[in-house]
């Protein structure tokens, strides 16, 4: 593991302008300085997409937390408001791959019942190391793992990144237990980059399972594109659960059962209310082990 100090934090909430538990735990944080506690590191406090919170929208144009590929990043044909705010936070973040941001932290809530779930976009050591701290120290915390080339997730603008994505909870409500988790979760990552930073990190796990997402599957639709069913109750709040080959998947309107066919795999993001704009019904991933160090 490389031992270079994390000397700029940026805590970014709003990424998706109706998931109000990040962007009220950066509030919190603005008016009560203290409670962020005494770190060895700068603590930036950065709220992402202002105008569709105002809107209690998701995104204005696009979603903010696909739109920074650096071809897209580069590419000046690109017009509306997410982005040239992404251009814009690349600048005040970034810039990516020289980046004066050493770690951002995402915070996000799914409409799911995820429970804590880290998201990595890289298996190095330190990232690794992070995810399992804690693992460790808090129930109930799942690892997914998003791999691509050229990623297009915001926090990938500074080379260590985590998304942190707390549910189930609504669009546009704060709940108590889902802040709370956010916050404690928040707190044990700080923590973590001052031991890291410190050189007193403790003996982590041998290994960790991530989850590593390889498909998604589609709501049914009608011939004329609209959806023709729903998530069938059997699989219904069943994050992270094993999907077996045969299972029925969705309902239809009209009483058929859509079974599903295809590898045993782990599903999440089940019925995500948005991701119904892109008819998306769940994320399906493969359950890995990695060997830590």
């Amino acid at each position: 593991m490389s031992s270079e100090m994390i000397n700029q934090v940026a805590l970014v909430g709003g990424t998706h302008g109706n998931e109000l538990t990040g962007i009220y735990l950066l509030h919190k944080y603005r008016q009560y300085p203290k409670l962020i506690g005494n770190n060895n590191f700068e603590l930036e406090l950065f709220l992402a997409n202002e105008k569709a919170l105002k809107a209690n929208k998701r995104y204005l144009d696009r979603d903010l937390n696909r739109s920074f590929k650096l071809t897209d990043l580069s590419d000046d044909s690109l017009f509306g408001h997410e982005n040239e705010l992404a251009k814009d936070i690349n600048q005040k973040l970034g810039p990516k791959g020289g980046s004066r941001t050493d770690m951002i932290i995402d915070l996000h809530t799914s409409t799911a019942p995820m429970g804590i779930n880290l998201v990595l976009t890289k298996t190095d050591t330190f990232h690794l190391m992070l995810a399992d701290f804690v693992q460790q120290r808090m129930d109930n915390v799942s690892i997914t793992l998003e791999k691509m080339p050229d990623h297009h997730f915001l926090m990938s603008v500074a080379p260590q990144h985590v998304l942190v994505e707390i549910g189930a909870t609504a669009q546009g409500q704060l709940r108590q237990d889902v802040f709370d988790k956010t916050e404690e979760t928040v707190q044990l990552i700080f923590k973590f980059l001052n031991l890291y930073n410190n050189h007193q990190l403790p003996q982590p796990s041998e290994s960790i399972d991530i989850y590593q997402y390889f498909d998604v599957m589609f709501l049914p639709t009608d011939l004329n594109g609209d959806i023709a069913g729903m998530v069938h109750h059997g699989v219904q709040d069943r994050d992270f659960s094993l999907l077996k080959n045969g299972e029925p998947i969705f309902t239809l309107f009209n009483g058929d059962e859509v079974i599903y066919d295809g590898e045993d795999c782990y599903i999440s993001f089940i019925n995500e209310a948005a991701y119904y704009d892109d008819k998306k019904a769940f994320a399906m991933s493969r359950k890995k082990t990695f060997h830590i160090g």
